[in-house]
């Protein structure tokens, strides 16, 4: 009787034992999610402290005008190059870079070019001068949100004597995670630099409309609306000429970072240039038209909302 009770005990607590180790495919999807973004943070620092260690890896791309410094916009586009080929980094991250030095420029206007450039004292992605590569590489990574892709995470820690945390953002594109932001304002930003955003979110809140090269018809009619709504919402109507006419119309939320407008929607992003004329759609790897072939991929504007 007492071998019964034992055995009816122990199939008790396995049973027991299997529920509470029962994993939902939710859990299991969250926690494969962290583990991934923390490779993001954790790989893109072991990567970057050894980019920054190799001297023949430098691009210095401030310059001195007159008296004050300025960008070198190709030495920039080469280092943002390179900090894409760490595989770390979204699209998002280098507009947001590019961003970033543009105000730090405008900046640099009201100042002689004698010292440390304003944003630039110090290294943008450690946030500091000084690092200790063991706290960026090593330190538990807490996730603030996920959902619909996008992710904030928080590395914490002790950065040499002192507790440490850093902020980021992520978003995940074809099943990878990637860097959108690391926060850092490196004493540029303001509360004014939101409010400008919005003045020039009201400004390219408008209607365009042009006639895109198409290789599988005649031309595609497009009408592109940028809503100055709370959510940034756009709507593109596309209307493909040729044999088998068609119309399709796609909808999702709109960002700018610098010069560029990007269309985010379910099947994924467009880009476009900011110009005087109205917006011209970059290529698929995300580079500029060249003079030539712009006017062809132009979308005027027509008026605004």
């Amino acid at each position: 009787m007492k071998k019964l009770i034992f055995i009816c005990f122990s199939i008790l607590v396995l049973f027991s034992c299997q529920q509470e180790t029962k994993k939902t495919p939710e859990t299991t999807a969250v926690a494969t999610d962290s583990s991934a973004i923390a490779n993001t943070i954790h790989g893109f620092y072991q990567w970057y402290d050894k980019y920054v260690q190799d001297s023949t890896q430098n691009v210095d791309f401030i310059k001195v005008v007159g008296n004050h410094y300025a960008l070198d916009v190709p030495l920039l586009e080469k280092y943002l190059a390179s900090i894409k080929s760490s595989g770390f980094v979204s699209a998002d991250f280098l507009d947001n870079d590019m961003v970033f030095y543009k105000a730090c420029e405008k900046m640099w206007l009201k100042e002689e070019a004698d010292g440390p450039a304003i944003g630039m004292d110090g290294d943008k992605y450690f946030c500091a001068q000084d690092w200790d590569i063991n706290f960026w590489t090593k330190s538990p990574i807490r996730i603030n949100s996920i959902g619909n892709d996008k992710a904030s995470a928080t590395l914490y820690g002790t950065h040499g004597e002192s507790p440490k945390e850093q902020n980021f953002e992520l978003k995940k594109e074809n099943g990878q995670w990637l860097l959108t932001k690391i926060e850092c304002d490196m004493g540029i930003n303001s509360p004014a630099s939101a409010t400008s955003e919005q003045t020039l979110v009201e400004q390219l809140a408008a209607f365009y409309t042009g006639s895109m090269p198409c290789p599988n018809c005649d031309a595609i009619e497009t009408l592109l609306t940028l809503n100055a709504d709370e959510k940034r919402t756009f709507t593109l109507e596309e209307e493909y000429k040729g044999k088998n006419n068609k119309k399709v119309e796609s909808n999702g939320t709109w960002t700018v970072a610098g010069d560029v407008v990007t269309l985010n929607q379910k099947s994924g992003t467009s880009k476009y240039q900011i110009t005087n004329d109205g917006l011209v759609s970059l290529n698929a790897d995300g580079s500029k038209r060249d003079a030539k072939s712009a006017p062809k991929y132009l979308l005027k504007k027509v008026m605004g909302e």
